[in-house]
């Protein structure tokens, strides 16, 4: 049965935007979308553990008791739920893919291009239509759609369907010419050879169907090809180990936005090191954009290398994403709509607590019930290691900027940032990046306390200093050199590094106040571990989001509404370098801002809409 498929939308005004500099700037507004960080309609988010696994989750939401859940469903569901008038489905990216893994060291896999004309032949809608169905979408690049560094919708040619043509075509032009004896193709030295597909014994179907999928496409190029099944952890160990294969499938899982795995994975000098880079893959123009995918100081050059480097793959093809899965969520749309498929979070997060509404209409009413698995085993932020966690407490703090549902980076606490290094400011040692950031003036805390930049200064300064009485935060951190409040509301924290994905976590680092926090009569650097909020009344729990912890029983916790959280308003104070005036710009008017020296032209353009979808975290190697 078809799935009703709901959409979350937001329609909004779509802004273009433009950066320009004399100095040097990590931080840009993400193009041509509007600040999302506005919302929280609903009075309450209350999450709710639903004890007896997936069963009794399907069962509680079509009841009616949670309105959405965290929980990704097994496809079987499907039909049940659509089904059901009340509930809306959702679709959710894994984070991942099934892939074949070819050898790129041996002859004559070696040659680019046949591992092209192999892409080329190779039918991923067939692997939909006859395999996986709706639980995949046809994917290219090496980098799944999740990952907010994809770029999937600019790559140059795909290989979604089945092009034998080409493929064909490719290989006459190398020299591979075909056997008038066995009709097979020989190597361009005139050498025979076949191609042999592996894939897990446990995994007869979607192992064994995807295989077979490939010899077939290999069979079309008029190759010798055959499928093999193989123990899982045997030939797992050959590619630890690079030993002798020809193409193997199997799922890769990624559980982080990271993109470092480029530099190492498919990098030439770790072509015969035990447990790296198992295609054997070589490629000098590739290893070129290493060293700037690393040690890239603006956000430009690390997407220029990360993209360069897709492309290069691409072409070369040491591995061919055969599917991405999707997945299945679900939730209530009778009484709520405005949910978010968030590129990280699913459609049971962070995002949709901001902007899910009544359907009546009426703005600041409602409780919004959500399912979870497991308990929330702390509140203390820098324990969390655990999803559930992670997920309660995102609405509760604010950071200089928040990664947005379609995984771009978006001004919170920030009205402005100029960063810079030696290279733009003479007076910066050499090998630092200075931070300078102007934030809201009128952000406050729960207690009612006003958050300053002395509160950004101090997170900075405590995770150092608390380090030392063990907080493992410190070591993520451990560039920081000082922070330095300039005034009220302009702070500039000072690194030990030039690299743009080392200044990136200040941006998205939870700040703490400073008040509840302080060595003498607060919490204390060696107080961090013990201290426990929510669970312990006598435990300070002081926050700044768009929500506050309002209540916690056995299995429950309640958020609510925090009516004194700062929007983001979209007026942005602007300067020059030139001039002293100080003046307040409606960004939705248009026309050129300056940013400390940061021009940014912005044109407002039609309503329109950002469909965005989520990862989901969940450990499959096999299918």
């Amino acid at each position: 049965m078809k799935s009703k498929v709901v959409i979350a939308i937001i329609t909004i005004s779509i802004l273009t935007v433009m950066i320009v500099s004399d100095a040097q700037a990590t931080f840009t507004l993400s193009d041509g979308l509007e600040n999302p960080c506005s919302g929280a309609y609903v009075d309450k988010i209350v999450y709710k553990i639903i004890a007896g696994g997936e069963v009794e989750e399907v069962l509680a939401l079509q009841a009616g008791d949670v309105d959405t859940l965290y929980r990704t469903l097994d496809w079987a569901y499907e039909d049940q739920l659509d089904a059901d008038p009340d509930i809306g489905l959702f679709h959710r990216y894994r984070n991942g893919y099934g892939h074949l893994t070819i050898n790129c060291r041996d002859y004559p896999l070696n040659i680019s291009g046949l591992r092209r004309a192999f892409a080329y032949a190779f039918d991923k809608e067939e692997v939909r239509s006859e395999i996986l169905d709706v639980n995949m979408v046809v994917h290219d690049s090496i980098v799944p759609l999740p990952n907010g560094w994809c770029i999937e919708d600019e790559l140059p040619w795909y290989y979604y369907t089945a092009q034998p043509d080409i493929g064909n075509q490719i290989l006459d032009n190398l020299g591979f010419t075909i056997d008038g004896g066995t009709g097979f193709r020989l190597a361009p030295n005139g050498s025979s050879f076949d191609i042999t597909i592996e894939y897990a014994a446990s995994s007869p179907a979607i192992g064994g169907g995807i295989a077979q999928i490939g010899v077939d496409a290999l069979t079309a190029l008029h190759i010798d090809a055959k499928t093999h099944a193989a123990d899982f952890n045997e030939f797992f160990s050959r590619l630890d180990q690079h030993g002798e294969y020809d193409m193997i499938f199997y799922a890769k899982q990624f559980y982080s936005n990271d993109i470092d795995w480029l530099a190492y994975d498919y990098w030439s000098e770790y072509a015969n090191i035990s447990y790296m880079n198992p295609t054997n893959f070589a490629n000098s123009s590739y290893d070129l954009w290493r060293n700037q995918l690393l040690n890239g100081t603006t956000y430009e050059e690390v997407y220029e290398a990360a993209s360069t480097m897709q492309e290069i793959l691409h072409e070369n093809v040491p591995r061919l994403i055969v599917y991405e899965n999707t997945y299945l969520q679900a939730a209530r749309v009778d009484e709520f709509t405005g949910y978010i498929e968030d590129l990280y979070w699913g459609v049971a997060g962070p995002w949709t607590n901001l902007k899910v509404h009544k359907n009546s209409g009426n703005a600041f009413e409602g409780t919004l019930n959500v399912g979870i698995s497991d308990n929330v085993g702390t509140f203390n932020i820098f324990k969390i290691d655990e999803l559930e966690e992670d997920l309660v407490t995102n609405n509760l703090y604010s950071s200089i900027y928040k990664l947005g549902p379609d995984l771009k980076h978006y001004a919170d606490l920030a009205e402005s940032i100029l960063v810079e290094t030696h290279g733009t400011n003479l007076s910066i040692p050499d090998g630092q990046t200075w931070i300078t950031v102007d934030i809201q003036s009128d952000a406050m805390w729960s207690d009612g306390t006003p958050l300053t930049a002395t509160d950004v200064a101090f997170t900075f300064e405590y995770i150092q200093e608390s380090g030392a009485y063990g907080n493992p935060m410190a070591t993520e951190f451990s560039d920081f050199v000082d922070a330095v409040v300039v005034s009220s509301y302009k702070v500039q924290i000072q690194v030990e590094s030039e690299y743009w994905r080392d200044i990136e976590k200040y941006m998205y680092a939870k700040i703490i106040p400073e008040h509840i926090f302080e060595d003498t009569s607060g919490i204390g650097y060696d107080g961090w571990s013990s201290w426990n909020p929510v669970f312990n009344s006598g435990h300070p729990h002081v926050t700044s989001g768009p929500f506050y912890v309002s209540d916690h029983s056995s299995g429950t916790y309640e958020l609510s509404r925090y009516l004194d959280y700062y929007w983001p308003s979209g007026v942005i104070t602007t300067t020059t370098s030139t001039t002293t005036t100080t003046t307040f710009t409606n960004t939705t008017t248009g026309g050129p801002l300056v940013l400390d020296n940061l021009t940014i032209l912005i044109s407002v353009g039609a309503i329109g809409v950002i469909l965005v979808v989520a990862v989901l975290v969940r450990k499959n190697r096999q299918s």
